[in-house]
């Protein structure tokens, strides 16, 4: 099977002969990765998850250059008093680089011991924007809650060609604020430019049956065939029955990531006629099916994913992007061509178009992943890829085609 781990192409073996040496692991000199994650405690689901995916990547790619990789992990336990101390035994290691962590307190509480040290560091699905604004070593392989609203926003004005958008959330919910500020905002960037109005309807609601009850309510009376709502699995489950109940099945819902857990996918099977679009930043799908949407590298993870844990043990998104944390660091390694820290932060910032289970990935200079969004929907109770947002370049070209249009028509 063919991958693409750097911006060119190349099968894997081949890969393996460029980029690492084809000899006795046992005589290789060694360097260390540091991994913290939550083993134990809150976040332990997301934890587990990525270091699932780390652990594989470094089974596939477990040399770089000549040195073996090896994996020294810590427990977080969910804690941020327990992430300091994690980290600074990490970091008396030695390692060449981190990957952490699954939690933003966690991430925040390491940043500054990471910083003094000059290790580059990426977490691979913390989306608080203080992790990498405050820290020039930290990186990140998610996207973050605005680029999410973002590629909704897309979805709902340019791939459904909606101007009737319903926009519903919970009062003082200050978890989602991020995700839907991009939303608005793109939305209004739209808008601006066509000189319409496609966001009918913005409602807070307390979460309650009455409140629901309204919003839906004022969904239907303004004819919405979108509506995106950010609530979690219990409250969606009975906005849902209400939607139902007013015969608003035909309104697809967008909402927030924690969509593709699998507690909500669980729930949607109660569902089954509500469509639902959320940003997932795996488009792996379930271990036997492969979409033409999928990175050659995705492939591969999906198959030694269900040889190395069973077919299953379906993977999440936080394992990919455990996977492809693990990827960009070696590779960063390998173009720096050297183990010193400012080297290796300089390569990852220079990565291009790097192919990876999550997509394609290049980094912006706060170390921040610049990509497309992935977009998935729940079908036959899987969480599958519905839409993948256009590239910088895609979304450039669209514009030059729709303002000759208009010149033309003008």
């Amino acid at each position: 099977m063919s991958v693409c781990l750097l911006s060119g192409c190349t099968t894997f073996d081949s890969f393996r002969h460029a980029y690492f040496e084809e000899k006795d692991e046992d005589q290789m000199p060694v360097i260390t990765i540091g991994v913290f994650e939550p083993q134990t405690g809150r976040t332990s689901d997301k934890g587990q998850a990525e270091l699932k995916g780390i652990e594989l990547a470094n089974s596939i790619y477990s040399n770089v250059d000549g040195y073996k990789v090896v994996l020294s992990k810590v427990d977080t336990q969910s804690k941020v008093s327990t992430a300091r101390t994690a980290v600074q035994g990490l970091i008396a290691m030695k390692p060449v680089a981190i990957i952490g962590s699954a939690g933003e307190a966690t991430s925040l509480a390491a940043s500054e011991y990471i910083e003094a040290e000059g290790i580059p560091t990426i977490t691979p699905s913390a989306t608080n924007p203080l992790i990498t604004q405050t820290n020039e070593y930290y990186f990140r392989a998610c996207i973050t809650e605005s680029q999410m609203g973002e590629g909704l926003a897309e979805y709902a004005y340019r791939q459904l060609g909606s101007t009737e958008i319903s926009l519903i959330s919970l009062k003082n919910d200050s978890s989602t604020a991020a995700l839907i500020d991009g939303f608005r905002d793109k939305i209004r960037s739209y808008t601006k430019k066509d000189k319409t109005k496609a966001i009918r309807l913005v409602e807070e609601i307390t979460g309650d049956e009455e409140s629901m009850d309204q919003a839906l309510d004022k969904v239907r009376d303004e004819g919405s065939n979108v509506c995106f709502v950010s609530l979690g699995t219990e409250a969606m489950d009975m906005f849902f029955t209400k939607a139902e109940e007013k015969n608003l099945t035909s309104v697809t819902y967008l909402g927030p990531r924690s969509w593709g857990n699998s507690d909500f996918v669980a729930m949607m099977k109660k569902h089954p006629d509500i469509k639902v679009v959320f940003p997932y930043m795996s488009v792996i799908s379930g271990t036997s099916q492969a979409s033409d949407k999928q990175t050659e590298e995705a492939q591969r993870f999906q198959i030694e994913y269900e040889s190395r844990y069973g077919a299953e043990d379906i993977p999440t998104e936080y394992a990919a992007l455990g996977y492809d944390s693990y990827l960009l660091l070696i590779n960063a390694i390998h173009n720096a061509k050297s183990m010193e820290g400012p080297a290796i932060r300089q390569a990852m910032l220079d990565l291009k178009n790097l192919k990876g289970a999550t997509g394609v990935f290049n980094f912006d200079d706060r170390g921040n992943v610049v990509r497309t969004v992935n977009l998935s929907t729940i079908s036959d109770d899987m969480v599958v890829s519905e839409y993948i947002t256009k590239s910088e370049a895609e979304a450039k070209q669209l514009e030059d085609v729709e303002a000759n249009q208009e010149a033309e028509e003008k």
